[in-house]
């Protein structure tokens, strides 16, 4: 959808502003309808390896048909999710086309036409001269959706090290109990096998995505965000000048720091620890 020339500079900013918006949900609808078809394709297969492999491992030593009973069924499931979410990705095509009408676009479509619209608004907000004060001020009206972000990533990252992190509790455990009956039967000795691989990844997944020291800066940077914006509003110290402009500059000076700070910590995780040991 192209923008009238005749439109004023801040009404094609504001156009740009919701065509950019509606890319984005896009966007966003089209990577939770992929992820929710592969991830149905993965448990299809898990569920085929889960039958497969101990079976063939037992056979003639040890019944698995109450166990393969349970993973068929939980495969006929992910079938009928991986088929259902496929004939909607299928269907949909990766989302309308802004703009048209019965087009489709892929998910690197939608992200070159973001680029476009991104570029375009850009272009756009170059020739208007916005006083810094009103910058500061939509900066500061930006804070609270930010806090939002900060505090989603920082729950995803949460959930994603709890999920490991009981995996890793329940196969410790559950590999010492198998092992404590180990000499009996041979099957036992597969599933200790299983269990220890997957202890073992888990740890080696948590260890190198390092998900909770994520959550944990997200969390902090989010919290400090909020302590000063609420301090600003409430104009308690640093923000009790009697110069609103001067309390403004430094509420922008003290978040904008804050998110340099949150960047640099990503930065680090995603070193490895010589880089990190050299650079500390």
């Amino acid at each position: 959808m192209s923008v009238p020339p005749s439109l004023g500079p801040v009404t094609r900013l504001r156009e740009h502003n919701e065509r950019v918006l509606h890319l984005r949900q896009h966007i966003r609808e089209v990577n939770l309808r992929q992820r929710l078809m592969y991830g149905f394709g993965a448990g299809v297969v898990l569920c085929v390896l889960g039958v497969a492999v101990p079976t063939a491992l037992t056979w003639r030593r040890f019944d698995m048909a109450p166990f393969n009973t349970v993973l068929v069924l939980l495969g006929v499931v992910f079938v009928v999710g991986f088929v259902g979410s496929s004939w909607i990705e299928t269907v949909r095509h990766e989302g309308p086309r802004p703009g048209t009408s019965g087009d489709r676009l892929t998910r690197e479509e939608l992200e070159l036409e973001l680029e476009i619209a991104v570029e375009n608004r850009l272009i756009d907000a170059t020739p208007l001269d916005i006083p810094i004060r009103n910058r500061q001020f939509a900066y500061r009206e930006s804070i609270p959706e930010e806090l939002d972000q900060l505090r989603k990533e920082s729950h995803r990252y949460r959930r994603r090290h709890n999920f490991f992190q009981l995996l890793i509790i329940i196969g410790s455990i559950a590999n010492a109990g198998a092992q404590s009956f180990s000499d009996t039967t041979q099957p036992l000795k597969s599933i200790i096998i299983g269990l220890t691989v997957l202890v073992a990844i888990c740890a080696g997944i948590t260890g190198y995505y390092k998900f909770r020291e994520r959550s944990f800066n997200l969390q902090q940077t989010a919290d400090s965000m909020e302590e000063h914006a609420n301090a600003f509003h409430l104009g308690l110290p640093p923000y009790d000048s009697a110069d609103p402009a001067a309390n403004l500059a430094l509420l922008t000076a003290r978040v904008e720091t804050l998110r340099v700070e949150q960047r640099r910590r990503e930065q680090q995780l995603d070193q490895p620890p010589e880089a990190r040991d050299q650079s500390g």
